[in-house]
């Protein structure tokens, strides 16, 4: 078993995401996780509770500080015209100290909310984007 090294810790500073290939330059947080969907299988005679995969589904949001409107225009046309745009989001975290890369790729982004007005005084303006995914590829690991 190596050694540990405190340079090899994963940081959330080394992360960088993109938004259907805009990079989100002021990202502050993303987060995306899949859930297994499974059935019970019972069986007469057998105490046991068996499980059946069914599938999965993922969702997640990111947090950007506000400072363009891209999102808003993005599905406040979507939602109007009724036809939605294809959106994939790709992250990528490094590994300091070393050339290792964790990259995973969503696809078949929907967004199903968001904020048209959220403000207040003296503080500065952070737009979280709530969203789900259809598939993901784990394009790169540590």
């Amino acid at each position: 078993m190596a050694e540990f090294n405190t340079t090899h810790v994963l940081h959330g500073s080394n992360g960088t995401a993109w938004f259907n290939g805009k990079k989100l330059t002021t990202l502050q947080s993303i987060e995306a996780k899949i859930a297994a969907d499974y059935e019970d299988i019972n069986v007469c005679g057998d105490q046991t509770t068996y499980r059946i995969y069914n599938g999965y589904s993922g969702e997640g949001s990111f947090t950007v500080l506000k400072i363009d409107s891209d999102v808003l225009k993005l599905m406040s046309e979507a939602y109007a015209s009724g036809v939605m745009p294809e959106i994939t989001i790709i992250s990528v975290l490094q590994q300091k100290g070393t050339n290792k890369v964790e990259r995973v790729a969503l696809t078949e982004v929907t967004i199903d909310e968001m904020n048209l007005i959220k403000y207040e005084k003296k503080s500065k303006i952070e737009e979280e984007v709530p969203f789900k995914f259809g598939h993901f590829e784990v394009l790169e690991t540590l």
